[in-house]
């Protein structure tokens, strides 16, 4: 019979890499206040919570588009929105501190790859405080499979967690074991159509999944 693994290091042969926007910072309001300064600024009406819900997607550009603009215009919107979200402030998904220092004393390699600007990733880590434990981030990602396969190699199994569709169907590409974040079923269930092999409401049920996945 092997050894078992020492409890600090269980799982040192295990990567998980996380969303930003919206998996570790709950921050809707803020984006939907970054857009709309965004369309005030161009004369155009602003988007309520429901209205904001049916369109937002990453990359802005998409979102953009999708509201008439195109080309240049769609990548300085963008732009702009990044600046606009890096001046406000949102906060940390509940529980979201503790696995993350709990999961790199297990000896996780943990990641993080987003569409929001460093500058915004930054100014949230500052303000809320969130723990140093990445060893990798890396932010303004236009193409979200790409990035993940390049990362793939650095564990033998790996993860990936988000809240989007999008981030769904790219990390299911990649090679990872996708996992979704939502408290609302009709999120979830659309989670698990684009690729989730599991949906948690909060952070706090990642370690038991992660623990899972390392063990089988």
């Amino acid at each position: 019979m092997a050894p078992a693994a020492h409890p600090a290091r269980r799982l040192s042969g295990t990567m998980v890499v996380l969303g930003w926007t919206g998996t570790i910072v709950v921050d809707a309001d803020r984006m939907r206040a970054a857009l709309n300064a965004v369309l005030s600024a161009r004369g155009l009406p602003s988007l309520g919570e429901a209205e904001f819900a049916a369109r937002f997607r990453l990359p802005m550009a998409r979102v953009f588009a999708d509201l008439g603009m195109v080309g240049e215009e769609a990548a300085t919107a963008e732009a702009e929105w990044s600046d606009e979200l890096g001046r406000t402030r949102a906060h940390l998904r509940e529980g979201v501190a503790e696995v993350l220092v709990d999961l790199a004393a297990a000896g996780c390699w943990l990641g993080v790859v987003s569409s929001a600007s460093a500058a915004a990733i930054r100014y949230d880590q500052r303000t809320l405080q969130v723990p140093a434990v990445f060893h990798s981030i890396t932010p303004s990602v236009a193409d979200r499979y790409e990035t993940l396969v390049r990362l793939r190699p650095q564990r033998a199994e790996a993860l990936f967690v988000g809240d989007t569709t999008d981030e769904m169907r790219s990390a299911s590409a990649a090679g990872y074991a996708a996992v979704g974040v939502a408290c609302d079923g009709d999120a979830a269930e659309a989670l698990r159509c684009a690729g989730a092999t599991a949906v948690i409401e909060d952070l706090a049920g990642l370690a038991v999944l992660i623990d899972q996945v390392a063990v089988a």
